[in-house]
């Protein structure tokens, strides 16, 4: 047999006792056999080595001893369990690693040539985004900081927060905290719609969205066909709900609340999805020409 069941809940009972050193190293080496066996039996050495899944078990093992309750199990079943659930664990981690990355073989780094900056990719997405940004603000300085915020977007690849950018267009402008949020959002949404047909898109059903922050999207799934419905949830991930209000009078310092707004229709939904008809291109022609 690979485990002697009475040898390993003698063991168990005395290390529970006594705390006794030599018992803990007789529970860990009882085990290695059957743990050996079942690392073979689930073809788990694809993941990582056996002597590496050994090491995962024995830790585990030190820290689940005291946990043995014979009223729930014989020793064999309790150890059976821990061992299953760190090569449970191993094939879940291991799996979510390769989702995330590939690896790199030894023996294609020689190979491999070395690959120069290219940056004619993001130049050509830069160059998309101020071509079709339209805006329906007609405030001049509103709408230089509308510009400014697009052209901070494009220059560090949309990874500054949303509050940075606000807070360092109140500094630089001078505009107002709630209003400096409500054009950074109006202009997130310019970018995202200019960059919406680039790449084909997964229908996105409204039950995903169940228990997620973006779950208060679900009510207008019923007036949007699937499409429209995946680009709508799209266009407004981690963007504000207010922002379907302020699109009907972008202009105005909206304050957000319901009961002083008409309620959304599709006049709304489709501004989100389409923009204005009267919106006038953000950046000018004499950009472009001198590009």
């Amino acid at each position: 047999m690979h485990l002697d069941n009475a040898a390993i809940e003698n063991a168990l009972f005395e290390y529970r006792n006594s705390r006794s050193q030599t018992a803990l190293t007789q529970i860990i080496s009882l085990t290695q056999r059957r743990a050996l066996t079942l690392i073979r039996a689930n073809h788990v050495t694809r993941y990582r080595t056996e002597s590496e899944l050994m090491s995962d078990i024995n830790f585990k093992l030190l820290r689940a001893v005291d946990k043995f309750d014979p009223t729930r199990g014989t020793g064999f079943t309790f150890l059976s369990a821990v061992v299953v659930n760190v090569l449970r664990s191993t094939v879940t981690s291991s799996r979510k690693i390769a989702g995330r990355r590939a690896e790199l073989e030894e023996s294609m780094l020689e190979s491999t040539p070395a690959r120069h900056s290219d940056d004619s990719i993001a130049e050509d997405l830069i160059h998309r985004v101020k071509s079709l940004a339209k805006t329906s603000l007609t405030d001049p300085d509103e709408i230089a900081i509308q510009r400014w915020f697009i052209e901070s977007f494009c220059a560090d690849g949309f990874q500054s927060k949303r509050h940075i950018c606000a807070d360092a267009a109140m500094r630089a402008f001078g505009v107002g905290s709630v209003r400096a949020r409500e054009l950074h959002d109006l202009s997130v949404l310019e970018c995202r719609r200019a960059l919406y047909d680039l790449k084909k898109r997964t229908l996105i059903h409204p039950c995903r969205l169940i228990g997620t922050r973006c779950a208060w999207m679900t009510r207008y799934s019923a007036i949007l066909t699937p499409a429209e419905f995946t680009k709508f949830v799209t266009l407004m991930r981690n963007l504000p709900p207010y922002l379907l209000f302020l699109v009907t009078d972008p202009d105005h310092n909206n304050n957000h609340r319901k009961d002083r707004n008409p309620p959304i229709n599709c006049k709304n939904l489709e501004l989100i999805l389409y923009g204005s008809i009267s919106a006038h291109p953000l950046f000018e022609t004499e950009y472009f020409s001198s590009k």
